[in-house]
Protein backbone atom coordinates (compact mmCIF):
# COMPACT_ATOMS: atom_id res chain seq x y z
CA UNK A 1 0.00 0.00 0.00
CA UNK A 2 1.37 3.64 -0.63
CA UNK A 3 2.07 6.03 1.97
CA UNK A 4 -0.76 9.02 1.26
CA UNK A 5 1.78 11.62 1.14
CA UNK A 6 4.41 9.96 -1.65
CA UNK A 7 5.01 12.16 -4.27
CA UNK A 8 6.88 11.32 -7.90
CA UNK A 9 10.60 12.53 -7.78
CA UNK A 10 10.47 13.94 -11.53
CA UNK A 11 7.29 16.08 -11.33
CA UNK A 12 6.07 16.24 -7.58
CA UNK A 13 2.63 15.13 -8.43
CA UNK A 14 0.97 13.14 -6.02
CA UNK A 15 1.83 8.80 -6.60
CA UNK A 16 -1.24 6.41 -6.72
CA UNK A 17 -1.43 2.82 -5.50
CA UNK A 18 -1.16 1.28 -9.39
CA UNK A 19 1.06 4.07 -11.78
CA UNK A 20 4.36 4.17 -10.37
CA UNK A 21 7.48 2.27 -11.09
CA UNK A 22 11.37 2.70 -8.71
CA UNK A 23 13.80 4.44 -10.89
CA UNK A 24 17.25 1.62 -11.40
CA UNK A 25 19.67 4.23 -10.74
CA UNK A 26 18.41 6.06 -8.21
CA UNK A 27 15.63 4.36 -6.37
CA UNK A 28 13.21 7.24 -6.09
CA UNK A 29 9.24 6.11 -7.60
CA UNK A 30 7.81 8.24 -10.16
CA UNK A 31 4.58 8.39 -12.44
CA UNK A 32 4.55 5.50 -14.60
CA UNK A 33 1.10 4.98 -16.68
CA UNK A 34 0.30 0.83 -17.02
CA UNK A 35 -2.67 1.93 -19.10
CA UNK A 36 -3.00 4.14 -21.79
CA UNK A 37 -6.60 4.63 -20.48
CA UNK A 38 -5.04 6.72 -17.42
CA UNK A 39 -4.30 10.40 -17.32
CA UNK A 40 -1.34 10.10 -15.61
CA UNK A 41 2.15 11.89 -16.69
CA UNK A 42 4.66 9.72 -17.96
CA UNK A 43 7.78 10.94 -15.58
CA UNK A 44 10.41 7.86 -16.59
CA UNK A 45 11.61 5.65 -19.64
CA UNK A 46 11.53 1.67 -19.76
CA UNK A 47 14.95 1.09 -21.22
CA UNK A 48 17.20 -1.83 -22.43
CA UNK A 49 20.25 -3.37 -19.97
CA UNK A 50 22.40 -4.32 -22.40
CA UNK A 51 24.82 -6.12 -20.24
CA UNK A 52 22.30 -7.65 -17.92
CA UNK A 53 20.10 -8.62 -20.72
CA UNK A 54 16.80 -6.98 -18.96
CA UNK A 55 14.66 -4.31 -19.13
CA UNK A 56 14.87 -1.62 -16.62
CA UNK A 57 13.45 1.26 -15.38
CA UNK A 58 14.20 4.63 -15.17
CA UNK A 59 13.29 8.40 -13.99
CA UNK A 60 13.60 11.52 -16.86
CA UNK A 61 16.28 13.41 -14.39
CA UNK A 62 18.43 9.83 -14.41
CA UNK A 63 17.87 9.36 -18.13
CA UNK A 64 18.87 12.46 -18.93
CA UNK A 65 21.58 12.36 -16.75
CA UNK A 66 22.87 9.14 -18.52
CA UNK A 67 21.91 10.98 -22.07
CA UNK A 68 24.38 13.79 -21.46
CA UNK A 69 26.95 11.90 -20.44
CA UNK A 70 27.29 9.54 -23.65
Amino acid sequence: MIEQDETCIVCSGPLDEHHQASCQMCGGKFHQPWSVDVDIPQCGRIASHDEALALVFLCHNCYQALQEGS
